[in-house]
């Protein structure tokens, strides 16, 4: 469960370069359409309970509605939280080997922009993003091996 368009975007792209056809491996992605932690996390309860799913995985910005009555609700749902502080482009920049600290999500969206010239809901960023950077980036950016061992499963 991606929180909104760039989210889902990534989690596609990782979809493509990591899940083989043939497999045995079936990845589903939603998109919750934003409105911060709470939402998505509820989104995601609400959607696991129509399928039968291995793992519920929800990557979502700590800058909006993520408390501990959130964290309470995800583990009580059985939803894993990939949570990106403070937004997703900070996980993008940090993949990136770009510095992430100190910066509000305003300035790491700019940022963002300023170096691929495109928001983080456009593929820009992506055309650089093979298989193999996010095998290097999975060292460096936590959400990112996380998301790689759930897709090798």
């Amino acid at each position: 469960m991606g929180e909104g368009d760039a989210e889902e975007l990534l989690l596609r792209h990782l979809k493509a370069l990591f899940v083989l056809r043939g497999s045995g491996l079936a990845v589903t992605i939603k998109n919750a359409r934003g409105k911060g932690a709470q939402h998505v996390v509820s989104f995601a309860i609400r959607h696991s309970r129509n399928a039968e799913y291995d793992e519920v995985v929800a990557l979502f910005d700590t800058d909006a509605a993520w408390t501990e009555k959130v964290r309470v609700n995800a583990r009580k749902g059985g939803v894993q939280m990939l949570p990106c502080e403070p937004c997703l482009e900070a996980l993008l920049l940090q993949a990136f080997g770009q510095s992430t600290g100190g910066f509000t999500t305003q300035q790491l969206k700019q940022r963002f922009l300023s170096l691929f010239g495109r928001p983080a809901h456009s593929n820009q960023y992506l055309r650089e993003a093979d298989a193999k950077f996010f095998e290097d980036a999975q060292h460096h950016v936590p959400a990112i091996a996380t998301l790689l061992a759930l897709l090798r499963l």
